[in-house]
């Protein structure tokens, strides 16, 4: 029980108090909340034994509040005011009009945010709310998620998925980079070079020592001089000429095809798996979740083929 209610047993006085409060008059009170006029009197009558608190008083024929009533007053109507926010917030969170989708940061970022005009052109009746999450086990239906995106072979129980894109991880890094400090000839020559790391807490992802050793390097020690909490930060350190970074082929692309991300080698690593589109099998999809899963779909992000740039281009 919370402890308020030693203080007043029902929360209707609280309610019935505002009104009379606010209109002045416990008839006008009684009308709004459609009560009669000897029910207001017996609440306010109720509230005031409970509190210990005189908070209206009779002058001529009108109405007035106490300064203990006026402070009650105050408070009550902030602490209403602040509900209903809340309330309403969360309600319109919840409303079938809006689709709640989760993806992380760099998704969000570097992918998504560049196509979205696109999508709200094509279906400009489709509201959406884009939460960036840092987990890959999120429980779509406990947090309310309408649609993701998962890692992995596309079988998670519960939920229904859909191949978005295949992942393929590839060095990166700006072109003034790679004129100064180029050219790199094979994965072995990465060493000599500032590597862009990251460690993302609750999301396994490919690192440098991984995609190294899938290119027969041995790595006995890997140096790092930078290390981000996500991948975001370590492709926008490499678009800035701090080193080179791994980046998923979707996501660099677009800085590669503006010119601010090339490729230093041609090697890059398939694992096999894929980024697969989910949403909950619970439930039944909103419209505008299946409008916005098969918009995503449409994307094609395996298209384009992203050519290294060669030796020459680097000296």
């Amino acid at each position: 029980m919370h402890r308020l209610r030693s203080l007043i047993p029902s929360a209707n006085y609280l309610f019935c108090f505002e009104a009379a409060a606010r209109r002045r008059s416990f008839t006008a009170a009684a009308q709004e909340l459609n009560v009669s006029q000897p029910a207001v009197s017996k609440t306010i009558r109720l509230l005031e034994e409970a509190t210990g608190l005189k908070l209206f008083r009779r002058e001529h024929t009108r109405l007035e509040l106490t300064a203990e009533g006026q402070r009650l007053y105050k408070e009550t109507q902030e602490a209403f005011d602040h509900l209903h926010m809340v309330i309403s917030s969360l309600q319109k969170k919840h409303s079938n009009d809006v689709v709640r989708v989760s993806f992380s940061a760099s998704f969000v970022q570097l992918w998504l945010l560049p196509r979205l005009k696109d999508f709200k052109a094509k279906h400009p009746d489709v509201s959406l709310r884009i939460e960036e999450s840092s987990r890959d086990d999120q429980d779509l239906v406990e947090e309310d998620i309408d649609l993701s995106a998962r890692l992995g072979n596309g079988k998670w129980p519960g939920i229904h998925s859909w191949r978005f894109v295949t992942e393929e991880v590839l060095p990166v890094c700006s072109p003034d980079y790679l004129r100064d400090h180029g050219p790199i000839h094979e994965p072995a020559d990465l060493l000599q070079h500032t590597l862009l790391n990251f460690e993302e807490r609750h999301r396994t992802r490919l690192g440098w020592r991984e995609w190294l050793e899938r290119h027969a390097v041995p790595v006995a020690r890997l140096k790092q001089d930078f290390v981000f909490t996500d991948a975001l930060g370590s492709i926008e350190a490499a678009v800035l000429g701090q080193g080179i970074a791994l980046g998923w082929k979707h996501l660099v692309h677009d800085h590669i095809r503006a010119g601010r991300l090339v490729l230093p080698l041609q090697e890059s690593y398939r694992s096999g798996h894929a980024i697969h589109i989910i949403m909950p099998a619970q439930r039944p999809p909103k419209r505008g979740t299946e409008l916005f899963r098969d918009w995503l779909i449409e994307q094609d992000a395996d298209a384009g083929i992203l050519q290294p740039m060669g030796n020459n281009d680097a000296g």
